[in-house]
Formats: C-alpha cells, sequence, structure tokens
C-alpha cells in the first residue's frame, strides 16, 4: 500500500477512534437497544480489523491522543460489552430453548472461530493428556464460550462468576436450555476458588483480578494448565493485554499462544506452572 494512502487511512482510524468514545461518553444507554451504540461499536471493531498488523499499527497505538483518552475508552467498551451480553442473555432465556437459537447472537462466528482455535492448540500443546473437567473464570451472562467449549470437548465445565446478576442471568440461561448437566454455574470469585481437581482453568479477558486468580490456581491445583485470552497489537485499542507482572508470584511456562486475526480478536496464552 502507498505510503501516503496508509497514512490516510491511520488518521482516519484515529478520528474514528476519538469519535467512538465521545459518542460512548455522551451516550446514556450504551446497550444494544441503542442504534447508536451499535453502529458506532460494530463500524470500529471492523475497522480496527483492517489494522491488525498493519504497518501503521504501532503508529496508532502511540498517538498521543489515542493514548490520553484510552483507559476511559476501554472502561466504556467494558460496560458496553456487559450490557450487550445481558440483553442477548435475556432475549435468548424468552425465546424457545434451541441450541441452535443461540447463532442468532451478533459475534456467534467469531466466538465459534475463536474457541476452535484455542482448542486446535490446546489439543497440539497437551498431545495425549486427558482433559477430565475445565473451570471458566468470568463466564458472564451470555456462557457462550463454555456453551461451545463443552460442545467441542465433551467435558464438563463450571461456569465461575462474582457479579450476582451475571451468575443469576448465566443460570437461567442454562437451566432454560437444559445444560445444567454438563455446565454448572458458580457464584464465586476466582480469586478465592479452590481449582484441585481440575485440568484446565480458562481465564476471560474481562477479569480484572488476573494476578490474584493466578496465584489461587498455583496454590491449590499447580498441575492445571491456564488459558487466559489476551489481545495482541491495535485490539489494545480494545482491551488491556495480559501484563506478564501477573506471574511475579508464581513462576509460569508459555506453552503456546493462538494468534489474532481481521476478525478475531483475542489471542490466547497458555501456561503451565514450573518448578511443581
Amino acid at each position: 500500500m502507498p505510503l501516503a494512502k496508509s497514512i490516510k487511512l491511520k488518521e482516519q482510524l484515529i478520528n474514528q477512534y476519538k469519535q467512538a468514545y465521545k459518542i460512548l461518553m455522551d451516550e446514556h444507554d450504551l446497550s444494544p437497544n441503542n442504534p447508536i451504540i451499535n453502529q458506532t461499536l460494530y463500524s470500529l471493531v471492523t475497522n480496527l480489523g483492517q489494522f491488525f498488523e498493519h504497518e501503521m499499527e504501532d503508529e496508532i497505538l502511540s498517538d498521543h491522543e489515542i493514548g490520553k483518552i484510552r483507559r476511559d475508552m476501554l472502561r466504556k467498551l467494558e460496560t458496553a460489552e456487559t450490557l450487550m451480553e445481558f440483553y442477548y442473555a435475556e432475549k435468548f432465556i424468552q425465546d424457545t430453548p434451541n441450541i441452535n437459537h443461540l447463532r442468532k447472537f451478533i459475534y456467534w462466528d467469531n466466538y465459534e472461530r475463536l474457541v476452535e482455535i484455542e482448542l486446535n492448540k490446546l489439543f497440539a500443546i497437551i498431545e495425549r493428556q486427558q482433559l477430565s473437567s475445565i473451570v471458566f473464570v468470568g463466564s458472564g451472562p451470555l456462557p457462550l464460550s463454555t456453551i461451545l467449549i463443552q460442545q467441542k470437548t465433551g467435558k464438563p465445565v463450571v461456569c465461575l462468576d462474582i457479579n450476582t446478576e451475571a451468575y443469576d442471568m448465566g443460570k437461567k440461561l442454562i437451566d432454560q436450555y437444559s445444560l445444567q448437566h454438563s455446565l454448572e454455574y458458580v457464584l464465586a470469585d476466582g480469586a478465592s476458588y479452590h481449582y484441585d481437581g481440575y485440568d484446565l482453568v480458562w481465564i476471560a479477558s474481562l477479569v480484572p483480578n488476573k494476578e490474584e486468580v493466578v496465584k489461587r490456581i498455583y496454590e491449590t491445583n499447580p498441575n492445571a494448565i491456564v488459558a487466559i485470552r489476551s489481545v495482541d497489537g491495535i485490539y489494545q485499542l480494545l482491551y488491556e493485554p495480559v501484563d506478564a507482572t501477573i506471574f511475579q508470584n508464581v513462576v509460569c511456562e508459555e506453552l503456546g499462544r493462538t494468534k489474532a486475526n481481521s476478525s478475531i480478536i483475542n489471542s490466547t496464552i497458555f501456561y503451565r506452572f514450573q518448578n511443581v
């Protein structure tokens, strides 16, 4: 791509991010009930994906104006994502309980592809090691990741969430769709849960206390594999990447990681504790 065109596109994306920030700050309703929010976020996510591993990616991330608003923007984006999950969870609960209806979720294809990529990487890492049970920390009110993981592995999954409203909504959806025999919702802080007996612990990207969760996994089950959803590159404008300092109290070995692309936002890092 010619340099002049790349610079123009970079400036357009920076302006779009700043405009999206202004809209998120000004709008009172950040849920899918607000068409302005729907259009703003869908357009932003789509255009950011076009800049993943782009030659201008670092310049966008280091832009001074972006740096000033990024932290507040991430908080607003977290709120919008949470409201979106509650919105769709409630719709699915009110709908006829058919598992295929979950495909109506706007980002279903992205979730399905993400989980497929994650499990392919996981099975390449563990080879013949058998999984018996899984915990997903931060399942939220719309547990699509845990449903897909359970379906594709055939193993029971514990859905952990500290938020009472998210727990109630998620459990109601699981019960409504008769998935409670393979998916169990537990209201608990991942930093105090006992992980003994679980082969794999997944940590969602929006879990805020990852350091404490990782420390607790180490204390209660140092043989577990830990999968943490993170972001790389341009997607740091949507989520906070995993900070390596979360392992300051434990020694971890990175076993591998998945790679994001123009349509998959997360990159998932797999760890095993050392000196066990």
